[in-house]
């Protein structure tokens, strides 16, 4: 009772720090570029979040300029006043070249769209003609800070029959297009990095892995004991971890390949508040489950049943992408591969270490204990979060 009780106030202390270091936090919107070419003209959608504006416009001033901030979330009226100041920083930051021509964009309009994560201020530009012997096109999307680490525009380019997917991010601010080619290979070669990348970054999604294969752990034996009378069973040694940990993760794949599939045919649909709470929740029960020793839980079947949920949170990152119309299933499969790969990188990266140097049983029972209380509190909060955002 009282290691409940000890446990209970640790859980409520990390809660309660957590929450503090990240109550200010700021989750940085996507952007979005959408170039084609519209009755012999080439057209540019360019998405920014509302909530972002300020950043934007901040970190696309000149030192000497001292911009006012804008409202968190501005009204249409307002919209359309920082109008001018938008375009100014989209034009400076903003540059396509054709052939190594610079290729000089018009502001045409300004409007609003609604993306998964909310509102966007969406300005469209309109530029000279492709020619279709074109070979080459350059993007320089220079919106990135130093320091930005997490932002991304994701580009959608139609020119020709030719469609084009790619990501820009702060180490890939400039990148370089062949015309003439639909580029097969990579665009899915593109969908498999952003699903590995989507695990790399979604620790909510490793964090439910990892806590349901933490009791994986105490059933490793580094060596195998001989039969006695009293245990005429020996233990196994790696099998049982082994066959553990395989049918975790091989459920867990399952399931949100199914929910994945689904989702992004629109055959299933959930709003994404709900979805990102239950995979908090998800975490929550895994931590909870892994600190109790009365009911005995299939770990497995636990990770189908969750693995379903997450499932939907990997198809909401991937419309975010936006499937390749010209090679749908091949894209889907693509960033289905890239998310196992990366699961199973990670996997290994924290499991090897943890089996080489953590030999005892108390060692073992330690790590799975406060391991659980810490994810415990982790998920509390995201959970919290996520249903007041």
């Amino acid at each position: 009772m009282s290691n409940l009780r000890s446990w209970w106030r640790l859980w409520l202390s990390l809660c309660l720090v957590l929450m503090t270091l990240t109550a200010s936090a700021h989750q940085t919107g996507n952007s979005y570029i959408n170039i084609r070419q519209v009755d012999d003209q080439l057209t540019i959608d360019l998405d920014f979040y509302v909530r972002d504006l300020d950043n934007l416009l901040q970190e696309g001033a000149k030192p000497s300029e001292t911009a006012p901030s804008a409202p968190s979330l501005p009204s249409s009226d307002q919209l359309q006043a920082l109008q001018p100041r938008i375009t100014d920083v989209i034009q400076r930051s903003f540059k396509l070249e054709i052939d190594e021509l610079n290729a000089p964009l018009t502001f045409k309009a300004q409007s609003v769209t609604l993306h998964n994560d909310g509102l966007y201020v969406r300005q469209q530009f309109v530029g000279p003609v492709v020619d279709i012997k074109a070979k080459f096109i350059v993007i320089r999307y220079e919106f990135f800070t130093q320091n930005d680490k997490l932002g991304r525009a994701f580009m959608r380019l139609m020119l020709d029959g030719d469609e084009i997917s790619s990501v820009f991010d702060q180490p890939n601010a400039i990148q370089r297009f062949a015309l003439g080619d639909t580029k097969r290979s990579a665009t899915i070669f593109l969908f498999a990095k952003e699903g590995a990348k989507h695990i790399w970054e979604g620790i909510d999604h490793l964090l439910f892995l990892l806590t349901l294969l933490l009791p994986g752990l105490l059933l490793w034996r580094h060596e195998v004991a001989t039969p006695t009378i009293d245990n005429p069973r020996p233990m196994r040694g790696t099998k049982e971890a082994e066959i553990f940990a395989l049918k975790v993760v091989t459920a867990f794949t399952i399931a949100h390949s199914i929910t994945l599939g689904l989702a992004t045919f629109g055959l299933v649909s959930l709003p994404e508040k709900l979805i990102e709470s239950l995979i908090a929740f998800s975490i929550m029960a895994s931590a909870a489950i892994n600190l109790q020793k009365k009911y005995r839980i299939n770990h497995w079947q636990l990770a189908f049943i969750f693995g379903l949920i997450h499932g939907m949170g990997f198809a909401n990152g991937l419309k975010e992408l936006g499937l390749s119309s010209s090679y749908f299933l091949e894209t889907l499969l693509a960033f289905n591969v890239g998310v196992e790969l990366a699961q199973l990188a990670i996997v290994l990266l924290v499991s090897i270490p943890m089996l080489l140097f953590i030999r005892s049983e108390t060692a073992k029972h330690r790590l799975m204990t406060w391991g659980s209380i810490g994810v415990l509190a982790i998920s509390t909060v995201w959970l919290v979060q996520r249903l007041m955002a």
